[in-house]
Formats: structure tokens, C-alpha cells, sequence
């Protein structure tokens, strides 16, 4: 249980660093790598397991590699956190984050507060979606 707790407050501070900056730096994204190897540890999630929670992860750097709609960080932050989760639920954790980040933009467009090619930072929505998840 502490390691989810750890890992919930990296997230918030990578998420603050994501609004304010648009970036994460490379050490944040090694510490949480170590904290989310350590937490699915600790839950006792298998190999198998862990690299399935990694997939989401994955196909959002493809996506970022091949697009440049998305930031790699936030699909590495993801690979992260599907490895403490395990497979079903890093899948339920990128489709909440998804959710909330088009609720977000639908608003924001709609009170056109930003363009269509605005870019929004992922990492908070993926931390409220986290608090969601872990919750469950």
C-alpha cells in the first residue's frame, strides 16, 4: 500500500512540472520507473503481468514517435504506471485519463479559451484518473 502512495505522489509532482514547464525531466521519469518496478514488487504482480500494463505505454511513444500529437513523456509515465497496475487495469486507467483530458478540451473549446492545435498537458489528467483507478 505505501508503494502506491509513493508512486501517486511522484505522479503529482510530475504532474505540477507538466503544467508549468510542458516537460518532464529524464531523472523524474528513471525515479518512476524504479518506484513503479518496486511497487509491482511489492503488489506481487508477475513479469507477464507487468509487461502487459506496459503496452498502453508503448503505443502512446509510437503514437508520439510517428504523430508528434503526444509527448513522449506521458507515454513513458504511462508504462510506468501500467507496470504497478497490471494489464485490465493500465487499459482502464489510459481510457479514464483519455476521458477527461476530451471533457477538459471539449469545455475549453467551448468557451474558446484555446485554438484546435493547442496542446494540453497529460499528466494531471493521468494522475486524477490514477486516484480513480487505485481507488477502485
Amino acid at each position: 500500500m505505501w508503494s502506491i502512495w509513493i508512486v501517486t505522489v511522484w505522479l503529482m509532482v510530475s504532474g505540477v512540472m507538466d503544467m508549468k514547464t510542458r516537460r518532464v525531466p529524464v531523472w523524474m521519469l528513471a525515479l518512476g520507473g524504479v518506484l513503479a518496478v518496486w511497487a509491482a514488487f511489492c503488489q506481487g504482480c508477475g513479469w507477464p503481468e507487468a509487461a502487459k500494463g506496459m503496452l498502453p505505454g508503448a503505443a502512446l511513444v509510437l503514437i508520439a514517435f510517428s504523430t508528434n500529437k503526444a509527448g513522449y513523456g506521458d507515454g513513458i509515465v504511462l508504462g510506468c504506471l501500467g507496470m504497478a497496475l497490471g494489464g485490465e487495469r493500465s487499459m482502464l486507467l489510459l481510457g479514464i485519463s483519455l476521458f477527461l483530458i476530451s471533457l477538459c478540451a471539449l469545455v475549453l473549446l467551448a468557451m474558446r479559451r484555446v485554438g484546435k492545435d493547442t496542446r494540453l498537458p497529460f499528466l494531471p489528467f493521468l494522475a486524477a484518473a490514477w486516484l480513480l483507478v487505485v481507488s477502485l
